[in-house]
């Protein structure tokens, strides 16, 4: 197949804020695509797991001409999980914006651009995908990438825990709450107490907007 007529199957693209992560409250443009692997008993996103109606297919060019005329110059592809589709031609098409993929931890992850970070899960004991997870994966991340623990349960700090002891990644480490399951003070005080070299978030876009709103 000529690369430039590839077609990539959209679930949704909009323009908000980053709601978490190495940028978050900073505006950008995100590109929802659809499918996932993995099936998560904390997902908020299960709108995109498999093929539906309202899903368009678009080129990489023509998903870069969205996100331009949101006059962004940040880009996030996320999911589902993208890294199941072929992103090289997208990641070309898109070479004028920084672009940040958001996986879920079970897929390779391709050889970096220039241009592009990855903002990677390790999925916690809660999520039920803990054995899915690529050990190897730990070590492609580096400074500029985000490697993210959602938590929900004090075994899943202590997991995420283990696993920074153990792997030591390079990267930006983040620990997120489940919407709703664990005080934010426990996890503050997690990090605290361990010393972590760690930060808490939240998910900003479920505080500024409705927690189950779409499109923002």
């Amino acid at each position: 197949m000529n690369e430039s007529a590839k077609r990539y199957r959209v679930n949704e693209i909009f323009h908000s804020i980053e709601g978490e992560g190495a940028r978050a409250g900073l505006p950008a443009t995100f590109v929802r695509l659809v499918g996932c692997n993995l099936r998560c008993s904390y997902c908020d996103t299960t709108y995109a797991f498999e093929p539906g109606p309202t899903d368009e297919l678009l080129t990489a060019d023509e998903i870069a001409a969205r996100a331009a005329d949101f006059g962004a110059r940040a880009v996030t592809v996320t999911g589902g999980e993208p890294l199941l589709q072929d992103l090289d031609p997208l990641f070309d098409a898109l070479d004028a914006f920084e672009v940040n993929v958001e996986t879920n931890g079970s897929i390779e992850l391709p050889v970096p651009r220039p241009h592009v970070f990855y903002t990677m899960d390790w999925k916690s004991p809660s999520s039920g995908e803990e054995a899915r997870m690529r050990a190897d994966n730990l070590a492609r991340l580096t400074e500029s990438d985000v490697l993210k623990f959602v938590v929900g349960t004090e075994a899943d700090l202590r997991a995420a825990e283990a696993v920074l002891a153990a792997y030591k990644p390079a990267a930006q480490v983040f620990f997120s709450p489940v919407f709703g399951q664990i005080p934010l003070v426990e996890i503050a005080d997690f990090l605290v107490e361990r010393n972590l070299n760690a930060r808490l978030q939240v998910q900003l876009h479920k505080i500024v907007w409705d927690p189950d709103a779409r499109g923002v």
